[in-house]
């Protein structure tokens, strides 16, 4: 039961617990009056057995029948995105799945795409809509207002908003937000109409209209300045365009048992904070899922953090003596360059230990870093290299104990220096490099086991001073390395046998079963079974062309692929559950120096389940339905 009541400002007294219900279309701010004692601290809570919901949303009302199934109502604010129950509702769009391809690109008044293919069949009438671009050149993504369309010459001009939005030729594109292209339900699109805003809507059915909302809250929800002592317990923190929850400047606060999702900018954001924790939170579906800046001695524990547009877990800008562990963070795939956690700007003494880190564009990106420890760690596809110590500047990490599985290109990308690399288990699923040492100055490594796949033979397997090996036993003696280590297969409990990432050039040519691969279809074999960014659905494949890299799948998606997602071939198998645990007949199984297993030992089901100390009891909030996977 969800029980309501608006809430516009809160000003905390010490010590005084707090059971706020729902604040809708509200900010909580909270002061230096928060707390005046740690033995004592301030408690903002859901009251027990409820619902807390603090919410930025605004219900749509008003609605009038149109033509056909639409329905539409004037606003005082442009809504970015719709929700019904929770849900979101997807702008219409054309093409309707999938990405066109510009021809050509230029400038002229403004900057334009050329595609006489299909932009000759577009209605040039108001409202125009937006464009949604993918700038091939710079690998950037952005939304704009389309200023004029040529259908004629097959033109869309539109205004770039920096100097790196340069359209060329071969750029990805859609059209979306223009009330023509609605041509279902759950479709939606907004646009002037005077000094307000008309939106029309094809609900999935007429009741669905007094749910319909969207987030107008321009603040952050839960909003902390220079706050200390304080504890946040079990609250639903959604529809901000800005933060779910934001503090700057903050001391011993715990931020527990949160369900943070649907906001504008992080889920959760801690700036300048000192001895605070957060834990067991669920963050999803947020641009960013929670952010650590000017910030030391923070723990980040045990949190659900996943499908966000953006980034999961971004540790930044002079950030110390920061613990990330036993998070299960997972599936950020989209926009921008898409990591599962990243570190940038003077970030130091960070410890990453024990995480399971599940399908991301990059596992994990590292620069401007040092003093590292990665230990314990299930990191496990990407459509990158996996952990990334970038730009000649991330080093002096220790990387022990993880298993680094299924990778686009590479299982680590080495390019400073001082690297500790033992008792490791990596496979990339392909014939490309597992890692490369080329010019790495420090690199100390043993007991870590070695493969590419069974599918393949003569795979390179490492990258030295030397050259590129495809014998280990010549890697090792480039290196002087690894004496212990071994190339064999782990003999994981369950794992797939192959791994491919799709051909972002070619995803305007892929259609819901049939998909092109970078890299083409090697190892690939009909009758296999394969598995999209982990979704854990089973699909066959019914056959290979080889001569253009693609193959064909049943059944198939449910819409055409977004980007270069990646693809986990399971051989024969039927069952698609990941289990990265090696089995005792592994040749790592008493490899390392304890005589025990190498690699992580992270139950890779019990964490996807919130169970983190795998005990059968869920550590985590209950997940809504509404916030299911997507």
């Amino acid at each position: 039961m969800l029980l309501s009541y608006h809430l516009t400002e809160l000003f905390a007294t010490p010590n005084r617990e707090m059971s706020s219900r729902c604040a809708a279309a509200s900010t909580v701010l909270i002061g230096r009056t928060c707390g005046f004692r740690q033995a004592k601290p301030l408690t903002i809570r859901a009251a027990e057995g409820q619902r807390a919901v603090i919410s930025g949303m605004a219900p749509l009302t008003g609605w009038k029948k149109q033509e056909g199934n639409v329905w539409s109502t004037v606003v005082d604010f442009k809504p970015r995105r719709l929700f019904v129950r929770g849900r979101p509702q997807r702008m219409a769009r054309r093409p309707r799945e999938g990405w066109w391809k510009s021809a050509a690109a230029g400038q002229d008044s403004s900057h334009f795409l050329q595609d006489s293919l299909h932009l000759k069949k577009v209605s040039a009438e108001p409202p125009l809509g937006e464009v949604f671009v993918w700038f091939q050149k710079g690998n950037i993504f952005g939304t704009f207002p389309i200023e004029r369309l040529d259908p004629e010459a097959g033109r869309l001009f539109f205004r770039i908003q920096s100097q790196w939005q340069r359209p060329t030729a071969g750029d990805l594109y859609w059209l979306q937000n223009r009330p023509e292209d609605i041509d279902g339900p759950g479709q939606w699109a907004v646009a002037a109409d005077g000094d307000r805003y008309r939106v029309w809507f094809w609900p999935e059915s007429e009741r669905d209209l007094k749910w319909a909302e969207a987030p107008r809250q321009k603040r952050s929800l839960l909003e902390g300045r220079n706050v200390a002592h304080l504890r946040i317990l079990g609250l639903e923190l959604v529809g901000s365009l800005r933060d779910g929850i934001e503090l700057h400047g903050a001391e011993d606060v715990h931020i527990n048992r949160c369900i943070v999702a649907d906001n504008g900018r992080a889920g959760i954001s801690l700036r300048e904070a000192r001895g605070c924790t957060v834990a067991q939170n669920i963050v999803r579906r947020n641009q960013y899922g929670v952010t650590v800046s000017y910030s030391r001695q923070v723990t980040v524990e045990e949190n659900d953090i996943g499908h966000n547009d953006v980034d999961g877990l971004v540790v930044s800008w002079k950030s110390k003596e920061v613990t990330i562990r036993k998070n299960y963070i997972h599936h950020h795939l989209l926009w921008g360059h898409p990591d599962n956690l990243q570190c940038y700007r003077d970030v130091s003494s960070l410890l990453v230990e024990d995480n399971l880190l599940l399908a991301a564009g990059q596992s994990v990106m590292l620069e401007q870093a040092r003093q590292l420890t990665f230990r314990g760690n299930m990191i496990v596809g990407c459509a990158a290299y996996m952990l990334i110590f970038g730009h000649g500047n991330a080093a002096e990490s220790v990387i022990e104990r993880n298993t680094l599985a299924f990778s686009g290109y590479g299982c680590m990308s080495l390019t400073a220096h001082d690297y500790s690399v033992h008792e490791n288990v990596f496979m990339t699923g392909h014939g490309k490099p597992v890692y490369g040492v080329r010019g790495v100055k420090g690199y100390r490594a043993d007991r870590n086991v070695f493969f590419n796949t069974r599918r393949l033979s003569h795979a390179t397997v490492m990258a030295t001073d030397a050259g590129w090996h495809r014998d280990f036993a010549a890697a090792q003696a480039a290196t002087g390395q690894d004496r212990h280590s071994i190339y064999a297969d782990p003999s994981f409990r369950k794992a797939p046998v192959l791994f491919g990432v799709l051909d972002h050039k070619r995803l305007h040519e892929c259609t819901r079963q049939r998909w092109y691969l970078r890299g083409g279809t090697v190892g690939f074999r009909v009758g296999d079974t394969v598995e999209v960014n982990f979704d854990g659905q089973a699909r066959r494949v019914v056959s290979i062309d080889p001569s253009d890299g693609s193959i064909a799948v049943a059944p198939p998606l449910e819409a055409k692929p977004l980007k270069g997602w990646l693809i986990a071939n399971w051989g024969q198998a039927t069952e698609v559950r990941l289990d990265l645990r090696l089995r005792d007949d592994s040749p790592g199984a008493h490899l390392a120096s304890d005589g025990g297993p190498v690699g992580s030992r992270v139950a890779i089901s019990a964490y996807q389940s919130g169970d983190f100390d795998a005990n059968g009891h869920r550590d985590l909030p209950l997940l809504p339905d509404w916030l299911g996977c997507q």
